[in-house]
């Protein structure tokens, strides 16, 4: 579990641009691509909806892992 909670900080990291912790919609799509994801741009939006659990427009890391790994 650890190694898979540091494979999705990385990839976290590569796509939160300006290192401030949290990824806004087009950063959190190139992280789903990235991933693996094959969802369309309207999919993506209703995921990051999804994430954004404090509805405040952005998703933290701990908002992302604990989505990532339910699903």
């Amino acid at each position: 579990m650890e190694e898979r909670i540091e494979e999705l900080r990385e990839c976290f990291a590569e796509v939160d641009k300006n290192a401030d912790g949290v990824i806004q919609f087009s950063e959190f799509e190139s992280l789903l691509h990235n991933l693996g994801s094959e969802l369309s741009a309207s999919e993506c939006r209703i995921g990051f909806k999804e994430v954004d659990s404090d509805n405040n427009g952005e998703i933290s890391f701990d908002e992302f892992a604990t989505w990532w790994l339910e699903h």
